[in-house]
C-alpha cells in the first residue's frame, strides 16, 4: 500500500505549491492527475473557497469511476461546511492494489496544490468505493471520518483497527442488496464501542439522497465538535439536536418503530455529553418494550435470515452455470424467479424489501463476473449474465 505509507504517514504536503486558479462553485471534471498517463479526477471548490487558508477536504470515490456523480452528490454539503470535494475516475471495483496506486497518485497531486486542514479529511464511497474508503482510512490513521454509502468493510489486508480512530457514517437503502450486511456493520462497532452510526433510508442500491447525505455530514460534524477538533456553534449544536428529535418523533407517530428507535438512539449516543436527555431516554425504553416495535423487530429478523437462505441457494446455482454455461438451463432461473415473484407479491412489506435485495445481489453478482479487471468471462460466461439479468429485471 504505497500510498498509505508515503502519502499519509510520511509525506503530506499541506503547503500550496503551483496551485491552479479553478473556479469556485462549479465542478471542474477531467482534471488530469500529475506525473499520470491517464488518470483524472472530479473537483469542486466551494463557493467560500479561500486559497490562503486550509480547508476541509473529501476524497469520494464510485465503484465505476463516475468522478462527476461522486462529487454532485456532496456538492450541497460542501457549500454548507466549506469543503473541498474530489472523485477520481479512475478508482473502481478492481483489485486493491490497483486502486490503492491510483489514490496515492490523487493523493499527491491535491496534497501538493491545495492547502488541506490535516485534521478535517475524510473519504466516502458508494458499493465497493465504500469498502475502498474503508481499507484507506483504517490503514492511514490520520482519517477523521467516513461516510459509507451502500456496503461495509473491505477485504483488503490492513492494520489492525485501532479504538476512535475515525468516525463511521453508514448509509444504506431498506432494499439495498447489503442491507443486512450494514446492520451487522453497525452491531460490530457499537459493541467495540466505536464512534458509529448507520442510517436507513427508503431506496435500493444508488448513492443516497442528499437528505440523508446532510444528516451524515452534521452527524459527523457533531463528532468533530465533541472531539475537539472543530467548535460548532452552540446554536447550530441544539438545531441539530431539535432536528434530530423531530425525525424521530414523526417516525414514531406513523408506525416506523424500529426507525424511530434507531433515531432515538442515535441521539442518546450523539448529545447525552452535551444535554440532559432523560425525555429521549424514557421514549426509547418505553417503545421498545411495546408490541408494535417487537413484532416488527421479530419480522426484520425473519426477513434477513429468509434472504440469507435464498441468496445461498441462488449463489450456489449461478456459480455452477458460470463455470459451466454450456450445460445451464434457463429455464430453471425462469421458473425459481417467478416462484419468488408470486410467493411475496402480497407480502408484508418487510418481506417484499427482502426479495428485492436477494434478486439485486443475483443481479450485481452477474455484473460483478463481467467485469474484466475482477475477473476473465469467456463470451459464453457473459451471454449467460446478460440473460440472467433480463430474467431478473425484463426491463
Amino acid at each position: 500500500m504505497r500510498f498509505i505509507i508515503y502519502s499519509f504517514i510520511i509525506g503530506v504536503v499541506f503547503t500550496l505549491n503551483g496551485q491552479q486558479n479553478y473556479e469556485v462553485g462549479k465542478l471542474i471534471d477531467s482534471i488530469p492527475v500529475s506525473n499520470t498517463a491517464s488518470e483524472t479526477f472530479a473537483l469542486y471548490l466551494p463557493s467560500s473557497f479561500d486559497a490562503s487558508q486550509t480547508s476541509p477536504i473529501l476524497f469520494i470515490f464510485d465503484p465505476v469511476g463516475r468522478g462527476r456523480i461522486g462529487v454532485e452528490t456532496f456538492m450541497e454539503v460542501a457549500e454548507n461546511y466549506s469543503f473541498i470535494l474530489v472523485c477520481s475516475n479512475n478508482s473502481r471495483n478492481a483489485p486493491y492494489e490497483r486502486n490503492f496506486n491510483i489514490a496515492a497518485n490523487l493523493f499527491d497531486h491535491i496534497f501538493s496544490r491545495f492547502t488541506v486542514d490535516d485534521k478535517q479529511m475524510y473519504l466516502a464511497g458508494f458499493s465497493g468505493g465504500s469498502r475502498l474508503a474503508w481499507a484507506i482510512a483504517v490503514a492511514a490513521g490520520n482519517i477523521r471520518g467516513v461516510i459509507a454509502c451502500g456496503a461495509g468493510f473491505s477485504e483488503a489486508p490492513s492494520p489492525l483497527l485501532k479504538k476512535q480512530e475515525f468516525s463511521y457514517a453508514g448509509i444504506i437503502g431498506n432494499r439495498d442488496m447489503n442491507y443486512g450486511e450494514m446492520l451487522e456493520v453497525k452491531a460490530y462497532l457499537t459493541t467495540t464501542n466505536y464512534d458509529n452510526t448507520l442510517f436507513i433510508y427508503e431506496g435500493n442500491h444508488n448513492w443516497p439522497p442528499p437528505r440523508v447525505i446532510a444528516r451524515a455530514f452534521n452527524w459527523l460534524d457533531v463528532a468533530a465538535h465533541k472531539k475537539g477538533v472543530k467548535v460548532k456553534a452552540e446554536v447550530a449544536l441544539y438545531k441539530s439536536y431539535t432536528d434530530d428529535y423531530n425525525i424521530a418523533l414523526k417516525s414514531e407517530s406513523i408506525g416506523n418503530t424500529l426507525q424511530a428507535a434507531a433515531e432515538y438512539e442515535r441521539i442518546l449516543s450523539n448529545y447525552s455529553s452535551l444535554y440532559t436527555l432523560d425525555t429521549v431516554a424514557a421514549r426509547l425504553s418505553r417503545l421498545t418494550k411495546d408490541s408494535a416495535y417487537k413484532r416488527a423487530l421479530k419480522a426484520r429478523s425473519k426477513a434477513l435470515a429468509e434472504e440469507k437462505e435464498w441468496t445461498a441457494i441462488l449463489y450456489r446455482q449461478f456459480i455452477t452455470d458460470y463455470e459451466q454455461p454450456e450445460k445451464l438451463d434457463m429455464a430453471w432461473w425462469e421458473k425459481i424467479i417467478s416462484q419468488l415473484n408470486t410467493k411475496y407479491a402480497t407480502a408484508a412489506v418487510e418481506f417484499q424489501n427482502m426479495l428485492e435485495r436477494v434478486k439485486f445481489n443475483l443481479l450485481a453478482q452477474a455484473f460483478s463476473r463481467k467485469n474484466p479487471l475482477l475477473f476473465n468471462p469467456t463470451e459464453a460466461q457473459k451471454r449467460f449474465c446478460n440473460e440472467l439479468g433480463q430474467v431478473i429485471y425484463s426491463d
